[in-house]
């Protein structure tokens, strides 16, 4: 039985192809950990989780709850004067209502965290205000559940009311279902302490565990098993040799069920395994050996155990679950006439899950559904983080009692069911296949066109650049670009000043520029008479409110005064530059990322765009016709470079519409130095031209990774090699670049895409 379970295990292990499969679903499930931690405009980076986990080692708790407690209120108070100064800038009754009371709210808090803000030393974790006030946010809220959780279990004891927020339905009597669950919760509860509790960001934890991508990549490589597993020998017709054989019937259907069973759990462990590392790098891990509750994400579980403890259950439950249900698609596949069938009903499996998952309510009576399917089987932060019971006929059921149960049930059953179908013995031969294509091949006259539908269709290029599309596309529409006060100022001035000098706009740069150097008088003569003793500091400060109401939009108006000295020497027009600026990458610069996923696409849709009239055999019959084989070479050129050009253009696009929405394009007649950052170019050029310029570096550069890629596809002759060299060449310094190796650049096409971005 071992001998034949190991069997098994070799026979599809050992083969390139699984491994090569396998090997492509952990390179996703990495890609997706990058890309789904992305920072963005109000979302940190891991490299700021990271930073704060050094600063609190070696803290006590004591020591983190005041180092929270300082950041949090120092972000409140620059959160305050933001608030303030943009109603302020409203310059209207309204705004300088709200203003007066949002002072008179929180005293001497403006003036305490002035200076704090318009010097922007509150920025120690991001680079922007709101990646700090979010990243706070996070935190304090995190701090917060896990320094009251001592507070909580008392409360739960001492009065368990509370808990019958936690009860699913409430009632009435000594023996309703409500009065039940809260006697269960508070002696579930019971056995949990404060002690050792210790407060941690939760962020490496709960997204290592927590990734609905790396369970779907555990259903797929279950689907990728079970096709090695027994259709792939039903196909074959190996069954019936094998099933003549002395252990051929159960022992051999049992030692399938076992290698899949060792498969699921190997596939767990990798793919988690792979999660934690990745977040290990990325954020770090705290002390893995407190209670499960330092996590404030699973302050409600009610288990003893340790964060780690935490990992290796749920890791084992997530393997299980991928049994179960890998068992109940084995024995669909032993019951298939057509290859197609238990795929499709493993999909409609999953389907359902994840729609019941979605649908149902948490509060309702059904709620069952919800929790005691695939999806909610996979999620065990619920099992084992969370805290539920269900009403099952009045009486309180454990939801994390009923989730084995159920897991049980459905490894039993197609246990139970693979090996009755097995041994009745009907079915082992799949019918031919019946291919109904949407875009049957017609043969093309033109020799472009052909190798297009070959490349594109056949070789299924089109869906991967279709696939990579979406991806970059989906990211640039979703950006959030918040307009803070100072960008707004900015935006209302220039687009008032847009277009040639006059008289009424010259006198109204000179009107506010009059207005900021009377407000610094004003502030440098409090700072003298408070130096003098004329007036005490407090009296002093307050003076200066509505003072620093107006220098605190200096910085934006000193870019006006910029372009207005420009203009008077030099000629041009008022330009409002700062949607240019983030679509040419100076704001908020995309390039690196979309540069690396667009050169991943690239890499996937033509690494075969060469070889596979090798893997066919094909180039001694077709190096003989009358084009011969430079004209097919061409023809494939032609195809990929065309695809790749098209392909660049998708970012440019997406990022424009995202864009224009929040910051107003005007002036693309206007000459290219009529924006103060395009100087420096020297490019004697209209903003339409520059732009042009910019999208056809853009497109050349991707077609430079096209044409690569097909060369080392004619000189290495396969795809797998092809893929490994292209990543090495035009990727890897790029994925070094992100890490923060700059001198990777260097050796990257980034300079010529990002050029406008330097």
């Amino acid at each position: 039985m071992l001998w034949l379970t190991g069997f098994e295990l070799r026979r599809i292990w050992c083969r390139r192809s699984f491994l090569l499969g396998f090997g492509a679903l952990l390179v996703l499930n990495v890609f997706l950990l990058w890309y789904a931690n992305l920072p963005g405009e109000e979302k940190p980076g891991l490299s700021s989780y990271k930073t704060v986990q050094r600063e609190i080692a070696g803290m006590s708790e004591p020591e983190k709850g005041e180092w929270i407690h300082e950041r949090k209120e120092t972000m409140d108070g620059v959160t305050l004067v933001q608030e303030v100064l943009m109603l302020q800038a409203g310059d209207h009754e309204m705004g300088e209502m709200f203003a007066e009371q949002a002072l008179e709210a929180a005293p001497g808090v403006f003036e305490r965290y002035y200076d704090t803000y318009q010097n922007g030393t509150y920025l120690e974790w991001t680079d922007s205000f709101w990646q700090e006030r979010a990243l706070t946010d996070e935190l304090y809220e995190e701090w917060i559940k896990t320094a009251g959780y001592g507070e909580y279990l008392r409360s739960v004891q001492e009065n368990q009311n509370i808990l019958g927020g936690i009860g699913i339905f409430a009632g009435e009597g000594e023996e309703s279902f409500s009065s039940r669950n809260i006697r269960k919760s508070a002696a579930d509860y019971e056995k949990l302490t404060p002690e050792g509790i210790s407060w941690m960001p939760g962020r490496a934890v709960t997204h290592s565990m927590e990734n609905m991508g790396t369970d779907l990549i555990m259903l797929l490589s279950v689907f990728f098993f079970v096709g090695y597993l027994i259709l792939e020998e039903k196909r074959k017709g190996l069954f019936f040799i094998t099933r003549s054989t002395r252990e051929g019937l159960c022992r051999n259907i049992a030692a399938k069920l076992t290698a899949l069973m060792s498969h699921c759990m190997l596939t767990a462990f990798l793919l988690y395994g792979v999660n934690l590392l990745y977040f290990g790098l990325a954020v770090g891990f705290r002390d893995l050996n407190a209670p499960l509750q330092s996590v404030a994400a699973y302050r409600e579980s009610s288990l003893p155990v340790s964060i780690l403890e935490y990992i290796g259950l749920s890791i084992l439950t997530k393997g299980f679950v991928l049994f179960g249900f890998g068992a109940v698609l084995t024995a669909f596949s032993v019951m298939a006439e057509r290859q197609a069938l238990p795929y499709m009903a493993g999909m409609l499996i999953v389907g359902v899950s994840y729609l019941l998952y979605r649908i149902v309510p948490a509060v309702s009576n059904y709620n069952p559904l919800k929790y005691m399917n695939l999806t909610g089987l996979l999620k065990t932060e619920h099992l084992y983080g969370g805290y539920l019971n269900f009403n099952w006929f009045g009486r309180p059921v454990s939801r994390l009692s009923l989730a084995w149960m159920t897991i049980f049930i459905l490894a039993a059953a197609g246990i139970t069911a693979g090996i009755r179908l097995f041994v009745r013995g009907e079915n082992f031969y799949l019918k031919k296949r019946r291919f109904l294509s949407l875009w049957p091949f017609r043969p093309h006259a033109g020799l472009p066109r052909h190798e297009g539908y070959k490349i594109l269709t056949g070789n299924r290029a089109a869906i991967i650049l279709l696939a990579f599309g979406i991806l970059i596309g989906w990211r640039e529409l979703g950006q959030k670009l918040p307009v803070g006060v100072q960008e707004q100022y900015y935006q209302d001035i220039m687009l008032t000043l847009e277009g040639e000098i006059n008289s009424e706009k010259e006198e109204l740069i000179l009107a506010e520029e009059a207005r900021y150097q009377e407000a610094f008088a004003q502030i440098q003569k409090i700072d003298e008479a408070v130096d003098a003793g004329e007036l005490n500091e407090n009296a002093g400060e307050s003076m200066k409110i509505k003072w620093y109401a107006v220098t605190a939009f200096y910085p934006a108006f000193s870019r006006v005064w910029q372009q207005y000295q420009y203009i008077t020497e030099n000629g041009g027009r008022f330009l409002y530059d700062t949607g240019y600026l983030y679509l040419l990458g100076q704001k908020n610069n995309p390039f690196t990322v979309n540069l690396l996923l667009l050169v991943c696409g690239v890499i996937m849709a033509f690494g075969n765009g060469m070889s596979m009239e090798n893997l066919a055999g094909a180039w001694n019959l077709l190096g003989a016709t009358r084009r011969g084989k430079s004209s097919i070479i061409i023809g494939k050129t032609t195809v990929c470079v065309t695809a790749s050009a098209i392909f660049a253009l998708v970012p440019f696009a997406g990022r424009f519409y995202s864009v224009r929405g929040v910051f107003p394009m005007h002036g693309l007649a206007f000459s290219a130095a009529d924006i103060p950052y395009c100087r420096q170019f020297g490019l004697a050029l209209p903003v339409w031209g520059l732009l042009a310029l910019h999208i056809l570096s853009q497109m050349l550069t991707l077609t430079v990774v096209a044409i690569g890629v097909l060369l080392i596809s004619y000189w290495r002759k396969e795809p797998v090699q092809t893929w490994l060299f292209g990543v090495l060449l035009f990727a890897v310094p790029l994925a070094l670049k992100l890490l923060g190796f700059s001198a990777a650049e260097a050796f990257s096409l980034y300079p010529f895409y990002a050029w406008t971005g330097a």
